[in-house]
């Protein structure tokens, strides 16, 4: 990861899906890094180009993350990518949800 505009990303994880666990990794270039508010990026998926922005909204203590895509070409890759999005979305909180609790300790 070069986290910088104009830097790149690769990202490699692995899905589950109807016919069994499948690998799946993407290349991205960050077009747009607004801290503490936003991250743009436009991602290769292979199968589609999509534009991904990332913003985040501070609620009292908590960050409220929006995440919008666009550029998909079927719905097929929309589900795919939703369900890989949302899996990582979930072992981040919960990664994040450990160190809270060590950092309370």
């Amino acid at each position: 990861m070069d986290f910088r505009v104009g830097g790149s990303l690769t990202q490699k994880m692995q899905i589950a899906t109807a016919r069994g666990t499948c690998e799946f990794s993407f290349n991205a270039t960050y077009e747009e890094i607004v801290v503490p508010e936003r991250i743009v990026y436009r991602a290769d998926l292979g199968r589609a180009i999509t534009r991904v922005i990332v913003e985040f909204f501070d609620q009292g203590g908590q960050t409220r993350l929006v995440l919008t895509q666009d550029g998909f070409a079927d719905l097929e890759t929309c589900k795919i990518v939703s369900q890989g999005t949302l899996e990582s979305l979930e072992k981040l909180d919960s990664i994040l949800a450990g160190q809270a609790k060590v950092n309370r300790l």
